[in-house]
């Protein structure tokens, strides 16, 4: 209790308990985001640690460090929850909220600026993952098992080349393809122009621009892993849905193949169930129905369809 104790009593750390309630950071994102240094930083990371309120995942090369889950036989479990709850209540500074935000500007930066140059390759190297084929199957099965109203539109975010599109232009009446790469975004428009739908807008712009479309579906197709704020994806999908919306997750579990950000730009190595459960939930929606394949290559993927259940959050989480 004392250790506990310690750790939250400090303001820098109280800071760091608030920024990883929802998504993971690296040591040098947070000292930018706290505007300290970097030894600071770390001393605050290993007293939070040591008390088991904060855990590493590794990247690749990479360590991020996010809240640790607190075991239902922690006998300290009453008290961290009291205390992370009450946390949780309190907003984040501006400034840090300022700073923050440059953070997830950077990741979308650079995730923004490989697309750009790597356009014309990029289909080559993600199939050396997988490619749409490898799992239509699971997807079909997942949206045959929803039940769509008679007027009908799908979101799909980042739909690149994928044969998706076309399946969804069958399914719903309108289908916006949404992209912040306008190369890619090209892309699109060839494949929807040699599979002659015409039931498909392109749109260039990004999943916070479709506030208010009131879509029965949004699409995140091996998509997730490139956003610089996965947590927030699912608030910002939450507010471009009806009521009763659903959001289509499709992305590989968490694995251990950092060349994958070299060659296909990936911010994250895949996903844990459990973390998009949780963005999930903390935006407003329930699982529905899921679907998991693994590949000959190692890699796993799972299609996950959340239901949005209460109302919108007015902010990402913190």
């Amino acid at each position: 209790m004392l250790q506990v104790c310690k750790a939250i009593a400090d303001a820098h750390r109280l800071d760091i308990l608030r920024l990883l309630r929802s998504e993971s950071y690296g040591v040098m994102e947070l000292v930018r985001i706290l505007g300290t240094q970097q030894s600071s930083v770390s001393h605050h990371l290993k007293i939070l640690a040591e008390a088991n309120l904060v855990r590493t995942r590794r990247e690749g090369n990479s360590i991020f460090y996010r809240r640790s889950s607190i075991a239902s036989d922690d006998e300290l479990a009453g008290l961290k929850r009291s205390l992370l709850a009450v946390l949780d209540e309190t907003t984040l500074g501006v400034d840090l909220q300022a700073r923050r935000g440059k953070v997830h500007l950077s990741r979308a930066e650079l995730s923004q600026e490989f697309f750009t140059r790597n356009a014309d390759h990029l289909k080559a190297h993600q199939d050396a993952i997988t490619d749409y084929s490898q799992y239509d199957a699971p997807i079909n099965d997942l949206l045959d098992g929803e039940n769509w109203p008679a007027s009908k539109l799908a979101i799909e975010i980042g739909p690149g080349e994928s044969e998706l599109i076309g399946e969804l232009a069958r399914r719903f009446d309108q289908v916006l393809a949404v992209d912040n790469s306008r190369e890619m975004l090209a892309r699109t428009e060839a494949l929807i122009c040699r599979q002659q739908i015409h039931n498909v807008t392109p749109r260039l712009g990004q999943l916070a621009d479709l506030k208010g479309q009131m879509a029965e579906l949004v699409v995140l197709n091996m998509v997730l892993h490139h956003l610089s704020s996965p947590a927030g994806a699912f608030v910002e999908a939450s507010r471009a849905l009806g009521s009763g919306g659903r959001l289509l997750i499709v992305d590989l579990c968490h694995h251990d193949q950092d060349w994958t950000r070299r060659v296909c730009g990936d911010l994250w190595l895949g996903f844990e169930p459990t973390d998009l459960e949780a963005w999930a939930h903390a935006a407003g929606f329930e699982e529905s129905n899921s679907a998991y394949l693994g590949l000959r290559n190692g890699f796993q993927i799972q299609a996950r369809i959340f239901q949005l259940t209460h109302d919108h959050p007015t902010q990402p989480p913190h």
